[in-house]
């Protein structure tokens, strides 16, 4: 949110390219080292910090999803595109389509708007679901959003005709207690996006979610 201003914004926990700062730019993404299976993403992700009693909690794992939720053909997330799924600053429920949390396992159910008292052994998950229809020019733009739009019935509007791979986003927290708090605050939930795959390796994968013929 404030390139070259480290520590300006609200804390963050990152999972992806290890060089990840308030300096990254695409670029020195690419080739870098990487927490990601297969080493070829070098993307940064990052969300906000997940804080209990004034100390960070660490996540137990991250999974990140490329998928196919359109029913337009999906083409390569381009070189150096940059996005925020949810907003950091909103004081009211989001969509849950777009960000939730759950308890247990991954993949848990009830899904909630805000963090939920989850029962001493469960573990904690933040879902963050990234838009998938891009303008097909800009790859950003002032609000890290405007650019991108969510599918409508699975289709990308006039608008924003470019369809990509859906990025979802599952971060797994140990069990917390009802101290817990997010750094963006309760209704905040985002996640954050910079693009540092080898595009030859991620247009194979996108080539394998688009049906034959």
């Amino acid at each position: 949110m404030f390139p070259g201003s480290p520590g300006r914004s609200h804390n963050h926990t990152f999972v992806g390219n290890r060089s990840t700062d308030a300096s990254t730019t695409a670029a020195s993404l690419l080739g870098g080292e990487t927490t990601c299976q297969p080493e070829t993403d070098a993307s940064a992700y990052w969300v906000p910090t997940l804080f209990e009693r004034g100390r960070h909690v660490n996540p137990l794992t991250a999974i990140v999803y490329y998928v196919r939720r359109t029913h337009d053909r999906v083409v390569p997330i381009p070189p150096g595109l940059k996005m925020v799924a949810g907003d950091q600053y909103a004081t009211r429920r989001q969509p849950k389509n777009n960000v939730s949390w759950s308890c247990g396992a991954l993949g848990g159910k009830p899904r909630f708007y805000a963090l939920p008292q989850c029962r001493p052994s469960q573990p904690l998950q933040l879902q963050v679901t990234f838009p998938s229809c891009w303008n097909g020019r800009d790859l950003d733009s002032a609000n890290h959003r405007s650019h991108m739009r969510y599918a409508v019935a699975k289709r990308c509007p006039a608008s924003h005709p470019v369809a990509v791979p859906t990025i979802a986003l599952l971060v797994l927290y140990p069990p917390v207690s009802k101290h817990a708090r997010l750094s963006s605050g309760k209704f905040g939930g985002h996640a954050d996006f910079i693009n540092g795959w080898d595009q030859d390796v991620l247009a194979k994968l996108v080539t394998g979610m688009n049906p034959r013929g």
